[in-house]
């Protein structure tokens, strides 16, 4: 069975911006490329990409993600109301932004690890982490 692992907003937008973690981001974007690994994503961590990713760079530089994304060897996964109802709880219960209960939910889910640098998430422990922070 092919392993399963989750990127966060705070893995995708160190790749997209090339920063520090990039080189390991694009190690895992190769090997689903591969099929060697199921790289899943929530649409709820899309949209958060993409709200950063106005404020930060304008809303031309979100598109571009946006054109680019069905190119990524993802799975981009639209939480059912099972999956809202579990980022929900798992907010209820952890001080993370609401995105990152998205992400944990849907790695929860797929019995899958999630790859970020967003220590939130890391010290949630509610998921194995694989962790490409500083």
């Amino acid at each position: 069975m092919t392993e399963s692992k989750v990127v966060d907003s705070w893995a995708i937008l160190a790749w997209l911006l090339d920063q520090p973690a990039a080189p390991q981001v694009e190690v895992y974007l190769q090997r689903a490329a591969m099929a060697e690994l199921n790289l899943l994503m929530s649409w709820m961590n899309v949209a958060e990409l993409y709200y950063i990713s106005v404020r930060w760079h304008g809303p031309e530089r979100a598109e571009e993600f946006l054109q680019r994304l069905p190119s990524l060897p993802l799975r981009v996964v639209l939480p059912d109301p099972a999956g809202i109802l579990a980022a929900a709880r798992i907010k209820a219960a952890h001080p993370i932004a609401f995105g990152d209960a998205f992400a944990i939910a849907l790695a929860q889910a797929e019995r899958a690890t999630v790859i970020t640098g967003d220590d939130e998430v890391r010290r949630c422990a509610v998921v194995p982490v694989d962790w490409i922070g500083p």
